[in-house]
């Protein structure tokens, strides 16, 4: 059984399950209204750098997070936008279940697993 060939399996599944297939349509429609892209990506820039800074263990500002907010029930008023982020949610859901499945067995063989490294990390912060 080679892991690699299960690896590309599964990308040819993911292709075909239905939710990867709802958000290429959408993103097909957002990528024709500019506004609509922008408005989108100017969404996730802000959510990024709101998470950096939380890396980085700063607080972000109040400000920050209430433009945040605005923004996204903003986005959730136009369908497409909407319909994109839910599909887009989806898909980072099994991204974490796939990561997390699959990083089972490379635990078995670690010092101490990715899990017990990030809580480590987070107490010395």
């Amino acid at each position: 059984m080679n892991p690699y060939d299960h690896a590309h399996a599964l990308a040819r599944a993911i292709r075909e399950w239905e939710p990867y297939q709802r958000a290429k349509r959408v993103k097909e429609v957002i990528e024709r209204d500019e506004p609509t892209k922008q408005m989108v990506l100017d969404f996730y820039r802000r959510q990024y750098q709101l998470e950096m800074k939380r890396l980085r263990g700063e607080e972000p500002a109040q400000e920050e997070l209430e433009t945040l907010r605005k923004l996204f029930e903003i986005v959730q008023l136009n369908q497409d936008a909407r319909a994109y982020l839910e599909a887009d949610l989806e898909l980072q859901r099994l991204w974490m279940d796939v990561q997390r499945i699959v990083s089972e067995p490379l635990d078995d063989v670690r010092l101490a697993s990715l899990d017990e490294m990030m809580r480590e990390v987070g107490r010395e912060s």
